[in-house]
C-alpha cells in the first residue's frame, strides 16, 4: 500500500463514483475504470505526502464510510476539518460545533441524493 488506501478500498471508491456518474455510451464503460485510476493516483502520489496523523484519520474516515457507519463518518470528518482550518475570532470549541454541523448538513444531503438516484 503505497498510499492510505488499500486496493480494495480504492476499488470500493471507484465503484461509487461509477454508480453516482451516469453517462452515455462507451463513457458509460469506461468512468468506473477511470475513477479507480484517478483515486489510485491521488492516493500514491498526493496523498502520502501528508502528515502520518491525517493519513490515519483519512482512513479511518474512508474505512467507516465503506462500514457505512455514518456517525463515526461525520465525526471523523469534523475533526479533519476543525484539524485543518482555522477560523479567526472563533475559539476551538465553536470552530469543533461549526464543522460538526456543516459535515452533518453535507452527509444528510449526500445520503438523500443517494436515495434518490436509487428509486
Amino acid at each position: 500500500m503505497a498510499g492510505i488506501l488499500t486496493r480494495e478500498q480504492e476499488k470500493v471508491l471507484a465503484g461509487w463514483v461509477d454508480d453516482a456518474i451516469k453517462l452515455k455510451g462507451i463513457l458509460e464503460l469506461v468512468d468506473g475504470y477511470a475513477a479507480r485510476v484517478i483515486i489510485t493516483f491521488v492516493d500514491n502520489t498526493g496523498l502520502e505526502k501528508l502528515p502520518e496523523e491525517l493519513k490515519v484519520s483519512l482512513s479511518e474516515l474512508v474505512t467507516a464510510a465503506m462500514d457505512k457507519d455514518i456517525e463515526t463518518v461525520e465525526t471523523k470528518a469534523a475533526e479533519i476539518l476543525d484539524s485543518l482550518l482555522d477560523i479567526p475570532g472563533l475559539d476551538d470549541e465553536a470552530e469543533a460545533l461549526l464543522f460538526e454541523g456543516a459535515v452533518k448538513i453535507l452527509v444528510g444531503a449526500i445520503l438523500k441524493l443517494f436515495e434518490k438516484k436509487k428509486e
